[in-house]
């Protein structure tokens, strides 16, 4: 019988977002990026935050992407710091099309401004700053593209500042209007680039479709047994201490059930006091079949005594980083607070 097994659940507070808090080794980032640039090139490293992760990109050899669907208008944040200035002009943010052609860079130049380009840095350059980052600080770059050949849009803003806009062409490929991968790149010539709270949201729908700001994102891990544990536990005897792994283990502790219905949910840690806005909450569920055919697993959220269904997720042999966000609280269709997050179970349905 084909069985839904899940290794590991977390949250996280903020179209996708990631802090890297829950993976410890280079090739935990497989479950979640389509790929990473040689493990020579690619660590992690210590995040912005006190105790929190980031990623370490050495040279243009060092790269995370990021694969969703296709759109013509992204908007990408994340927190940055450059460990060295460049050799000479580099990525940092790259918008490619569903061939990997490159529609669109961000670019850090050998003195620290930074250079809008259609295509990559051998294009055409379309704007560049005048205010300049500075080597070993952090600082929160957001951009926004709109790809067309005419009417089209790109805008850089550093911590919150507009630094450089473009309006015009900027469509690299002849003819694909789209872009679906977002790449994360370190700097040529062995300059290194750590990158940490890093977003990605398209420009469709009412909210959440525009600037965020400078964000933090919060990981958070199952704390307790919720309203249900219908899966069967194996390595623990709990349901939920085989799935909050901050270092995921895989086939040593998980729960697994071939029965379409069941459903685990788990209280989790309660958020640090924010004193913020929360701008959504993303359920991400680390989970495989072990056998032919399909499989469909959806994440729960139970709030009060109901439980609200993502969409479908559709497994595969190997385990994968599942998401599912809600942007807002689905029991009130307005934003999250942090008690309502604090008060909330989250887990996993098997759907079919």
């Amino acid at each position: 019988m084909n069985k839904v097994r899940t290794d590991s659940t977390f949250l996280w507070t903020i179209l996708w977002g990631a802090g890297h808090d829950h993976y410890t080794t280079v090739a935990q980032l497989l479950y979640k990026y389509v790929e990473t640039g040689s493990s020579s090139y690619v660590s992690l490293d210590a995040g912005r935050r006190s105790g929190s992760n980031g990623i370490k990109l050495y040279s243009s050899s060092g790269y995370v992407t990021k694969t969703l669907d296709d759109q013509a208008t992204w908007i990408v944040g994340a927190a940055v710091k450059l460990g060295t200035f460049p050799t000479s002009t580099g990525s940092i943010f790259q918008f490619r099309d569903n061939t990997g052609n490159v529609q669109a860079s961000l670019c850090v130049s050998t003195t620290g401004t930074l250079a809008l380009y259609r295509g990559t840095t051998s294009g055409t350059l379309l704007a560049s700053s005048a205010g300049a980052l500075s080597v070993g600080a952090w600082n929160f770059i957001e951009c926004k593209l709109t790809i067309a050949d005419s009417g089209g849009y790109f805008e850089a803003r550093v911590n919150g500042e507009v630094w450089a806009t473009f309006t015009g062409d900027t469509k690299a490929s002849s003819s694909i209007a789209t872009a679906n991968s977002i790449r994360l790149y370190g700097m040529p010539s062995a300059a290194i680039v750590y990158y940490d709270d890093f977003y990605m949201c398209d420009g469709t729908g009412s909210i959440r479709n525009d600037f965020l700001g400078d964000v933090r994102v919060d990981t958070l891990f199952p704390s307790g047994a919720g309203a249900s544990a219908q899966f069967t536990p194996t390595g623990s005897a709990n349901n939920w201490e085989n799935v909050d792994d901050a270092s995921p283990d895989e086939d040593t502790t998980y729960n697994v059930s071939d029965t379409a219905g069941n459903v685990d949910t788990f209280t989790f840690a309660d958020l640090s006091a924010l004193n913020a806005s929360v701008l959504g909450v993303q359920a991400n569920v680390l989970a495989r079949k072990d056998d032919a055919g399909t499989r469909l697993l959806k994440a729960v959220t139970r709030v009060g005594s109901t439980n609200y269904e993502g969409a479908d997720m559709t497994l595969s042999d190997s385990y994968v980083d599942h998401r599912q966000i809600w942007a807002q609280n689905p029991a009130t269709s307005a934003n999250w607070t942090e008690a309502e997050i604090n008060a909330a179970e989250f887990g996993y349905k098997v759907q079919a």
